[in-house]
């Protein structure tokens, strides 16, 4: 993610500022990623507003409490949940973050490996970064083996 990174020398503060805002998004982004991966409820409880609404590749649009009682209830466990984010821009108190996952959905019958493409939108509300909004477009889903 470096390379998106604005540095060197004559940054302005804006410029400083905006460096800044990417990298915390980008620790973020792996924060939130973990936690799906780790179903640790508590960190999402943190990470997610209470106003999350998130498109999935299930072509189901959620908020906060019904994802979290999906994984509560193990309807959503996943095995593996890599990242990659492609650019992250910020702007103020919003961040847009887009890139692309790969999981391992584990269902009740079949594990299935998902490749997608996110969008993630992060608001800053009391000095503390958010997830708001995600939006996932499939790009391909396999039986794992």
């Amino acid at each position: 993610m470096s390379h998106y990174l604005q540095t060197g020398i004559g940054m302005n503060a804006t410029d400083e500022q905006s460096a800044r805002g990417q990298r915390e998004i980008e620790t973020l982004e792996q924060r939130e990623s973990q936690a799906l991966r780790g179903a640790d409820i508590s960190a999402l409880e943190t990470l997610w507003a209470d106003d999350l609404i998130v498109n999935s590749t299930a072509n189901l649009i959620a908020g906060k409490e019904i994802l979290l009682e999906m994984i509560r209830h193990g309807r959503l466990t996943l095995r593996i949940h890599e990242r990659r984010p492609v650019r992250i821009i910020v702007s103020g108190d919003l961040a847009v973050a887009t890139g692309n996952e790969v999981s391992e959905l584990i269902g009740e019958v079949q594990v299935y490996k998902m490749f997608a493409s996110y969008m993630n939108v992060w608001r800053k509300r009391n000095e503390q970064w958010q997830l708001v909004a995600r939006h996932l477009g499939l790009i391909e889903r396999a039986k794992s083996v």
